[in-house]
């Protein structure tokens, strides 16, 4: 479930913010304006810093040199996820068990916060799902960033995995306690958009649900194969 796989093809240059975007390969890709918008603030503040750091560094400031190298990072990172968001994505499809998906999740999940995660299946007829795994194991690693690292690493997180009526889809659900959820930003928007293309490509869906208690309910949906 872990293995990477390249991407695709580059958008033309003539299409518009807003519209689907047409590949030479007959692809196409949504680009929603308010993730670019977010994409700007984040480049902007980005190179703000980067900037600065520069300066400082060149009045011999070692430290500047260790938070420009964190900064440079975060940009190089940033810059991967506007370029999957915009890009479309070539997928190496395979059979997944709906089972091997939810430990996928899990395993993310546990890997980001230091958790651990119980996955209570629910699923008599373990369905099979045509996915890409490296596709859908990158989208569960940008969902689990999502969460603040180490914060109450003996509370485990509770992750369902259910067959949805009629049993031709799998349901993914994940219940978060509101304080493990990170402040939002415009790079965690940018990830959360990602990790949703990513899902969408694989034919699935992704939804944020907050209840009056304050926790977070995450809603993963992946069609089985007949």
């Amino acid at each position: 479930m872990e293995s990477a796989v390249g991407g695709g093809g580059v958008p033309t240059e003539q299409s518009e913010v807003g519209r689907p975007e047409q590949a030479d390969d007959g692809q196409i890709v949504i680009v929603r304006p308010q993730v670019l918008e977010n994409v700007g603030h984040v480049f902007g503040n980005l190179f703000q810093r980067i900037y600065h750091l520069i300066d400082r560094a060149g009045r011999g400031d070692t430290a500047s040199v260790s938070q420009l190298e964190a900064s440079t990072r975060r940009l190089e990172e940033f810059l991967q996820l506007v370029i999957d968001y915009v890009s479309p994505l070539s997928l190496a499809l395979q059979r997944v068990s709906g089972t091997e998906a939810a430990q996928s999740l899990g395993r993310q999940l546990t890997d980001a916060t230091g958790s651990q995660v119980t996955i209570d299946l629910k699923l008599s007829n373990d369905g099979q799902l045509l996915v890409d795994p490296g596709r859908l194991a990158r989208a569960f690693r940008l969902l689990a960033a999502q969460l603040l690292p180490g914060a109450d690493a003996g509370e485990a997180l509770a992750l369902h995995a259910v067959a949805r009526p009629g049993c031709r889809s799998l349901l993914l659900t994940v219940l978060i306690p509101g304080r493990r959820v990170a402040t939002r930003s415009s790079e965690s928007e940018m990830q959360w958009s990602v990790a949703e293309k990513l899902l969408e490509v694989n034919g699935g869906s992704l939804q944020q649900k907050v209840a009056a208690s304050g926790e977070v309910l995450w809603e993963i949906a992946l069609p089985f194969q007949p």
